[in-house]
């Protein structure tokens, strides 16, 4: 390992448990997941401590952006969902989808300042899914370096780990998808 970034600690519940019931709310508790980690460092305030009651609210907000258990969330809507439902505890925020990234920019600059980062991939092996990255690490092989992404991907609790370059390169797995990310201007209310 040649480099690695501070890892984001936070709930790595699985979907399942944070909803309780499995479905396609991969995205909504994605940004569950990111509303109750800054409830947790103190930035957004009167944001419930059962994060199961935090889900309840983001899926409403959710579904007036077409969400639906069988459907899930558009890709496009995440950013709207984020600014809504930190928008309900006062929380001024700037969220953005980002559709044309970078690893240092999406990944490294978000990490390096301890802003998850929402990912939402298109094909692969997780293909339709949205999860949280909280961290990355650079490894080298010989004279090749490999970002990989430290992620929660919901479908099982903890942490797992996603090759950046098979995501970023490689047509045939990934090369679809998108970032969000979400700033929250501390302080400002």
């Amino acid at each position: 390992m040649v480099k690695r970034g501070r890892p984001i600690v936070m709930n790595s519940q699985s979907m399942e448990t944070i909803s309780g019931r499995r479905t396609r709310n991969c995205s909504v508790v994605a940004v569950t997941r990111v509303l109750d980690y800054y409830r947790r460092t103190g930035a957004v305030t009167g944001v419930p401590e059962n994060i199961q009651e935090t889900y309840k609210l983001v899926e409403e907000i959710a579904e007036c952006y077409g969400y639906t258990d069988k459907r899930g969330t558009v890709p496009f809507f995440i950013s709207g969902i984020a600014r809504e439902a930190f928008g309900e505890y006062g929380a001024k925020v700037k969220c953005k989808g980002v559709y044309v990234w970078s690893f240092e920019k999406q990944v490294v600059d978000e990490i390096s300042h301890g802003r998850p980062v929402i990912m939402n991939i298109a094909r692969g092996f997780y293909k339709d899914h949205t999860i949280v990255v909280v961290g990355y690490s650079i490894w080298r092989v010989g004279d090749k370096l490999y970002p990989m992404l430290r992620v929660i991907d919901g479908w099982k609790s903890g942490y797992h780990y996603i090759d950046y370059e098979a995501f970023a390169k490689d047509i045939s797995q990934s090369i679809f998808g998108s970032f969000n990310t979400i700033h929250v201007n501390e302080g400002k209310k």
